[in-house]
């Protein structure tokens, strides 16, 4: 999810279906957009969005919403600091995650995911903790593209999908019952190590700014943060803004 990309394209069997992934180049973007389900407006959704160089940005959010059965979120209330929130609050501590390896493109993805917990659980000033419930077999059930209806089961599961419409990764939540899943896309190329690389993305870096989403953060107006909706390089730890929000929501 960085623009020091260049052009690559990868071949990926997912289950049963040959699909060729996205390319990029050193101009194109990743920006973050917020929706609503178009069915359920208790359901929001976070997408992180590959923008190819000479595309519109705005055209691009509008697919990754479609695909998603999403419309955009309204418009969040002025905020005087640079964070903000998504109505997401969660009253039972700790939040507590499944990792579904199924098609995983790194080996030690499951690492990058738990790497993320001490950052969100370790912020001064604040109550809110997350961690691992191990390993799982579900697909993460508030992602569109698992099995059957979206729906509620009150486990909060990450898992990877073949996601469209430039989508690199989703967060769907709740806030009436709350839960959190995220998906992250198998037709992009992956590494770990919180390094930039040419012709991949930094999955802790992804998970990171997901992760805000999972605890109820909105985006940043703040470019230094990790909750800034648009994501330059590897990233994988938390700045000043972050830590502030983080510690006045929780």
């Amino acid at each position: 999810m960085k623009q020091g990309m260049r052009a690559t394209a990868l071949a990926v069997a997912l289950v049963g279906v040959l699909a060729t992934a996205p390319t990029a180049t050193a101009k194109d973007r990743v920006i973050a957009v917020d929706g609503v389900s178009k069915t359920d407006a208790d359901r929001r959704v976070e997408i992180l969005v590959h923008v190819p160089e000479g595309a519109s940005a705005s055209a691009a959010a509008d697919r990754a919403l479609a695909g998603q059965g999403a419309k955009k979120a309204p418009p969040e209330a002025p905020q005087s600091n640079s964070y903000s929130f998504t109505g997401l609050f969660w009253d039972v501590l700790p939040v507590v995650q499944y990792y579904n390896p199924a098609g995983q493109k790194v080996s030690d993805a499951q690492t990058a995911l738990t790497n993320t917990y001490p950052d969100w659980s370790g912020v001064r000033g604040s109550n809110y903790r997350i961690r691992s419930g191990g390993s799982t077999t579900r697909c993460p059930s508030l992602v569109r593209e698992c099995p059957g209806a979206q729906k509620n089961d009150r486990l909060n599961d990450v898992g990877w999908a073949q996601l469209q419409n430039g989508t690199l990764g989703v967060t769907w939540s709740t806030s009436g019952t709350d839960e959190a899943d995220m998906a992250i896309n198998t037709l992009y190329t992956w590494t770990t190590g919180c390094a930039a690389h040419a012709n991949s993305f930094d999955l802790e870096s992804v998970i990171l700014h997901e992760n805000g989403h999972v605890a109820g953060l909105g985006h940043s107006t703040d470019v230094n943060a990790v909750m800034y909706p648009s994501y330059q390089t590897a990233r994988c730890a938390l700045a000043a803004d972050d830590r502030a929000g983080l510690a006045a929501l929780y």
